[in-house]
C-alpha cells in the first residue's frame, strides 16, 4: 500500500513524466499569461496609480472600501509590533484583519514604516500584482489542461501558444476580478483560486503526501492573509488535491482516510494559528450577527451581466451586488460551441463520466460531497433564481451565527465561476479535436484559430466596452488634488491631551469621506478611535457608544469622566440637549464635545 511518501504506482509515473514534458518553458507560459494581465490592468487603470506615493487615486468614490484600507495601513504602521491595531476600537483593539489592508502584504512592508514616505500606499501595486498573476496562473492552468486534449497531441507547437493566450485573456477578462479592483482590494486576489485549482489538477505530480501538504500549509495561510473569505474556498480545493493524489497513490480503505485527515488539518491548523496570531478572532463572542437572506449566491448569477457587459441586466431578487458573476459573452460563446461540438456525443460522454466515477469513486465522492457542502455554504439560507424565490429556511442560531460571520456568501460560489471557464474551455478544446479530425487541411485550422480569436475578441468586447468596465476606466485617469479634501482637522483648543476621540453614534453611514477626515485627525493628535467603516466590529463597542450617549443626555456624566476623552456626533438635537458645563464646536460635519 505504500507509505506516507512513496510514489511507485506506475500510472502515476506517466503522469508525472506527461506533466514535465515542455517543463522547461513553464516559466514562458507564466511570462505569456502575465503579460496579457499587465496589459488590461494598464488599459483599465493606467499605470500611475502604482506608484507608491500617488493616493489621490484612493479617495474618490469608485475605490469605496480602498480608503478604508488605506487608514488601516496608516494606522497599522504606527504600531510597534504584532497583528492588532491598539488605536482603533479600544481597549482590546482591532486586528488588521478587519481594516483589510491586506495582512500579506502589511506584514512584509510593515519592517519598513520607519523609512517610507509618509503617504506611503501598496493598493495600486497590488492591483498590478493581481492581473499579473491572474494571467500567469491561468496560463499554467490552461496550458496543464491543453496538453491533456488530443488537439494539442496533433498540432504544432505555435497552436498551444494560442490556447493558452486565449485561456490567460479569459481568466483576466474575468468580471468579477473587475467589479473588485478596486473596490475591495484584497478579494481582487482572485488568483489565489486559480492556483488552488492548479494543484487539484496537478496534485498527483507531486512527489509525496507530505509534500503536497507543505505547500497547501503555505497557499492556505497566505489566501487567509489576504482575506478571511477565501478560506473555505481553499479549504475545499485542498481536499480535493489531497484526494486526488490519494486516488492516484491507490490506497484504499481505512489508510486513505487518515491520510485525508491529516493532509488537511495540518494545513488548516497552521493557517488558523496565523490567523489568531493577527487577531482573527479578536471579536470574541461579540460580533454582529448579519442577515444571510440577501447575499447569497443565485443560481443565475453566472447568466445575469448587473453592469459588467454590453447586454443589459434582468431583475435580480438581490440587492446586493454581491451576486454579479456574469462570465462573460465569450465564455458563454464558448460554451454554446462546445455543447454544438459534442452534439451526437452527448451518449458517449455519460458514459466515458459513468466509467470515470466507477473507476475512481472514492475520490469523484469527496469530492461531490465537498462541492455541495460549499454550494449550500454559498447559497445562504434563500435560494434565488434571478428575480424569484425558490425556497427560504431557517437553520439553528449555533449554526447561523457563525455562518453569519461571511456575511456576504455568495463569494463562495467563486470557485464554481472560475472552474466553470476552466471546464468551458476543456469541452470548447475537445470539441474543436473532434471537428478537426473530420476536417483536414489548413483551412481547418486556420478556422479553428479564428473561432479561439472570435470567442476572445467577443469577451473582451463585452467586459471592456461595459458601463461599469467604462466608468473605471474615465475614474482612474490622473486625479489630482484630490487628497487635499481630506485632511485632518484642526482641534485647536479642544485638544489639551485627550486620548480618545469618540464616535456617540453612526457618524459615518454612508460617508466614506468623513471616516478619513476623523481618523486622519486621530493619528495626528496622537489618540485613539472608537468608530469607522471597520470590516467588522465587536458589540462592545456598540454598546460602548449607546453608553457615552445615554449617559450623556441623561445627564449622568461628570466633567472628571470627559477630561480625557472628546466626543463627536453629527446629531444637532442631541447637541441642544446637553448640560450647561460640556463644551462643544463645530467643525466640518462633526460637533464635538469637550470640557
Amino acid at each position: 500500500m505504500g507509505g506516507w511518501a512513496s510514489l511507485s504506482q506506475p500510472s502515476l509515473r506517466y503522469n508525472v513524466a506527461m506533466l514535465r514534458r515542455g517543463q522547461s518553458k513553464r516559466w514562458q507560459v507564466f511570462a505569456l499569461g502575465a503579460l496579457i494581465g499587465l496589459v488590461v490592468f494598464g488599459f483599465l487603470y493606467g499605470f500611475e496609480i502604482v506608484s507608491p506615493t500617488y493616493t489621490d487615486w484612493i479617495w474618490h468614490g469608485e475605490t469605496h472600501d480602498t480608503a478604508q484600507h488605506q487608514l488601516g495601513w496608516e494606522f497599522y504602521r504606527a504600531e510597534s509590533s504584532g497583528g492588532m491595531i491598539k488605536r482603533l476600537a479600544p481597549p482590546t483593539g482591532l486586528s488588521m484583519i478587519f481594516m483589510d489592508v491586506i495582512p500579506l502584504v502589511a506584514l512584509m512592508v510593515k519592517p519598513l514604516a520607519g523609512v517610507l514616505p509618509a503617504n506611503f500606499q501598496y493598493f495600486g501595486l497590488w492591483g498590478l500584482g493581481c492581473y499579473i498573476l491572474m494571467g500567469g496562473i491561468g496560463a499554467l492552468l490552461v496550458d496543464t489542461i491543453w496538453r491533456r486534449t488530443r488537439l494539442a497531441k496533433s498540432t504544432k507547437l505555435p497552436w498551444r501558444w494560442l490556447a493558452i493566450g486565449a485561456g490567460a485573456s479569459l481568466f483576466v477578462l474575468s468580471p468579477i476580478v473587475l467589479a473588485r479592483s478596486f473596490y475591495h482590494p484584497a478579494l481582487a486576489g482572485q488568483w489565489i483560486i486559480l492556483l488552488g485549482i492548479l494543484l487539484v489538477v496537478e496534485a498527483s505530480g507531486f512527489k509525496s503526501a507530505g509534500h503536497l501538504t507543505a505547500i497547501w500549509m503555505v497557499v492556505l495561510t497566505g489566501a487567509i492573509l489576504i482575506h478571511p473569505y477565501f478560506l473555505p474556498m481553499m479549504g475545499a480545493l485542498m481536499i480535493l488535491s489531497a484526494a486526488h493524489l490519494i486516488d492516484r497513490q491507490g490506497w484504499n480503505g481505512r489508510y486513505r482516510w487518515r491520510v485525508l485527515v491529516i493532509m488537511t488539518i495540518v494545513p488548516a491548523a497552521v493557517a488558523v494559528g496565523i490567523f489568531y496570531l493577527v487577531g482573527g478572532f479578536s471579536l470574541g463572542t461579540g460580533a454582529e450577527v448579519y442577515d444571510l437572506a440577501d447575499k447569497g449566491f443565485n443560481l443565475l448569477s453566472f447568466a445575469n451581466p448587473l453592469g459588467y457587459s454590453v447586454l443589459p441586466a434582468f431583475p435580480n431578487r438581490s440587492t446586493s451586488g454581491e451576486t454579479m458573476m456574469w462570465l462573460g459573452l465569450g465564455v458563454w460563446l464558448m460554451l454554446l460551441l462546445a455543447a454544438w461540438l459534442w452534439r451526437g456525443n452527448y451518449r458517449v460522454a455519460w458514459l466515458r463520466l459513468r466509467r470515470y466515477w466507477r473507476r475512481h469513486r472514492w475520490m469523484c465522492r469527496v469530492g461531490l460531497t465537498v462541492s455541495i457542502l460549499l454550494l449550500v455554504f454559498a447559497v445562504g439560507v434563500r435560494i434565488d433564481a434571478g428575480p424569484v424565490t425558490l425556497v427560504q429556511y431557517s437553520v439553528p442560531k449555533p449554526i447561523y451565527e457563525p455562518w453569519s460571520a461571511f456575511r456576504a456568501s455568495a463569494r463562495e460560489a467563486w470557485v464554481f465561476y472560475h472552474t466553470t471557464i476552466l471546464l468551458a474551455g476543456y469541452f470548447f478544446a475537445s470539441g474543436l479535436t473532434k471537428w478537426r479530425e473530420h476536417h483536414h487541411g489548413r483551412s481547418a485550422g486556420v478556422i479553428v484559430a479564428m473561432i479561439i480569436l472570435i470567442v476572445v475578441g467577443v469577451q473582451a468586447v463585452d467586459i471592456l466596452a461595459s458601463p461599469r468596465a467604462i466608468a473605471k476606466r474615465r475614474d482612474f485617469r490622473r486625479i489630482t488634488g484630490t487628497s487635499a479634501q481630506f485632511t485632518p482637522l484642526n482641534l485647536g483648543s479642544i485638544y489639551h491631551g485627550q486620548k480618545q476621540l469618540i464616535a456617540i453614534d453612526k457618524s459615518f453611514r454612508g460617508d466614506q469621506s468623513g471616516t478619513y477626515i476623523i481618523g486622519q485627525t486621530a493619528l495626528r493628535y496622537g489618540m485613539s478611535l472608537n468608530a469607522g467603516f471597520f470590516a467588522r466590529l465587536p458589540d462592545r463597542m456598540r454598546c460602548e457608544q449607546a453608553g457615552w450617549r445615554a449617559k450623556l443626555t441623561a445627564g449622568q456624566l461628570t466633567a472628571h469622566q470627559l477630561e480625557s476623552v472628546v466626543l463627536f456626533t453629527r446629531d444637532d438635537q442631541m447637541v441642544k440637549t446637553l448640560p450647561h458645563w460640556v463644551k462643544h464646536r463645530r467643525l466640518g460635519r462633526w460637533t464635538f464635545l469637550y470640557v
